[in-house]
């Protein structure tokens, strides 16, 4: 048995965890970090201009103004008008304190090698060990393997193409917005290799907008503009294979790496990003979330991996006051004949009662990108998340306690602030429903309080919980929740990191 120095637990006038930095506990095992795994979810930024010879970077135009500010035109999320600005909701930008410092070029091209490198410099000497980057997949998308811009997408060896149709693939779906994670990975792999960081695939699945264009494609639309073709029907079967395709691209393109995180056994670790979208979207076909997993996990074991480790980013309402804005299980269109039409998300669940399903529904770990809420309590200050972050952790450390099969990676975010995209959260009427959630912004000071207490409740629970703490994010632009380096806030975030961890 070891004494260390630690930081103990004593409790605020608020009743809330806090830690005495000078205290001396002995406990078994390491408690100064060392031990501990840092990770941190990246955000890919894309360009919104629709035109390729005009990089309108979804980050940085925002950022600079609202006039190229694409995010505060989308009438499905403001309404007709767009995002209305007035007396009572001035625009309050631009946020140019969010710009990066000038070792990373400011406003960076995405994919610039130079700015990689740096950001990896960073993440590395600041004592964090992996990414888990957000990556999407576009399961509609057709495309040809005989025309030479298109033939280099990843498409499983030996699976059907149309040689009627230049190659036209059988099997539908690319990846979308992985420029930076390919610059990064192949920045990665110059690097000695005890220096090269680990990432992970944080999976998100359909928004809205892409689950509506899988089903369009057997749209008569679709048909007459020749975008697809008869027999090209989204039907359960092409489902499944599109989900062995994604499957196959992570264990072909992905998995395969030395960079790749994987767990003590050997399996590659995913996160999956709100799987309850993936549960209700796949309920659609009659098919089980849990069946998709286990397709991914026999996949990888015939590929020679002992499986896949699958870790839930979830979070959501936990009042019955919320449940119409609660995690739907099943998606319903409004006619069957005709589902691109639309539909509606049934069979919510508060998210106590979700968390539960977790285990049965094939995940082996559950953290979360964002807690805005702990029951009544609402994020309306950074105090206010500490509390809701504290609640969390205590609820799900101990809900877990006796499973040592399933790991609660701890995570902690450096704050919230939408006005950038317009606010939180987007109304037909042009304004934020909840501005004041816009104002959970941390300092040095205040993400230090709370990485301390993280790092309480993983050392208490390491049995369990496991050793892994979630960061969100690096560069959550849009959303106010960056540690990368800049004007405003300089290396404090990184330096937090660093002296805990």
């Amino acid at each position: 048995m070891n004494s260390r120095k630690i930081r103990d637990a004593s409790v605020d006038p608020d009743g809330q965890s806090v830690f005495n930095e000078n205290a001396t506990e002995a406990l078994t095992g390491s408690t100064n970090g060392e031990d501990i795994q840092v990770g941190v979810f990246f955000m890919p930024s894309w360009n919104v201009s629709g035109n390729e010879t005009q990089d309108l970077d979804s980050f940085w135009s925002c950022l600079r103004g609202r006039e190229n500010c694409s995010f505060l035109a989308d009438k499905r999320s403001w309404g007709p008008n767009g995002r209305i600005y007035n007396a009572r909701y001035p625009y309050e930008g631009p946020y140019l304190d969010k710009k990066p410092i000038k070792e990373l070029k400011g406003f960076y091209q995405r994919d610039d090698p130079e700015v990689a490198r740096k950001q990896l410099d960073y993440m590395h000497d600041y004592g964090i060990d992996f990414f888990a980057y957000n990556w999407f997949f576009g399961r509609h998308y057709y495309y040809h393997k005989n025309f030479a811009p298109q033939s280099g997408l990843y498409y499983p060896e030996d699976w059907p193409i149309d040689s009627q149709r230049d190659g036209r693939v059988k099997v539908p779906g690319l990846e979308e917005w992985d420029g930076q994670l390919q610059v990064l990975l192949q920045e990665n792999s110059k690097r000695p290799e005890s220096k090269q960081l680990k990432f992970a695939l944080n999976w998100c699945d359909d928004s809205e907008d892409r689950w509506i264009q899988w089903l369009r494609m057997a749209s008569p639309q679709n048909i007459n503009s020749r975008t697809n073709f008869p027999g090209e029907s989204p039907d359960q079967q092409l489902y499944l294979k599109v989900h062995d395709k994604i499957t196959l691209l992570w264990i072909d393109k992905y998995f395969q790496r030395k960079d790749y995180l994987k767990d003590e056994s050997g399996r590659p670790v995913v996160y999956i990003y709100f799987p309850h979208d993936t549960e209700a979207r796949a309920g659609y076909y009659g098919i089980g979330l849990d069946e998709l997993l286990d397709r991914s996990r026999e996949l990888a074991r015939n590929a020679g991996f002992p499986g896949i480790k699958f870790i839930a980013v979830t979070s959501g309402a936990m009042t019955p006051d919320l449940m119409p804005f609660a995690l739907p299980t099943s998606w319903k269109p409004l006619d069957p004949k005709q589902p691109w039409q639309g539909g509606r998300y049934a069979d919510r669940m508060l998210f106590q009662n979700y968390v539960p399903r977790l285990k049965g529904l094939g995940f082996e770990g559950m953290t979360a990108y964002i807690y805005h809420d702990f029951y009544e309590r609402n994020n309306k200050s950074y105090a206010d998340m500490q509390k809701t972050y504290q609640g969390h952790w205590d609820k799900w450390s101990g809900y877990f306690k006796r499973d040592r099969n399933f790991e609660y990676q701890v995570p902690v975010a450096m704050g919230w602030d939408r006005r950038p995209a317009g606010g939180t959260w987007p109304q037909q009427n042009g304004l934020p429903s909840e501005p004041l959630k816009d104002k959970v912004i941390s300092d040095k000071s205040s993400f230090r309080t709370k990485l301390v207490a993280a790092k309480k409740v993983l050392v208490e629970n390491r049995d369990t919980n496991g050793n892994t703490l979630m960061v969100c994010c690096w560069n959550e632009y849009l959303e106010g929740n960056h540690i990368e380096p800049t004007e405003g806030h300089g290396f404090d975030y990184l330096e937090v990191i660093k002296s805990l961890f």
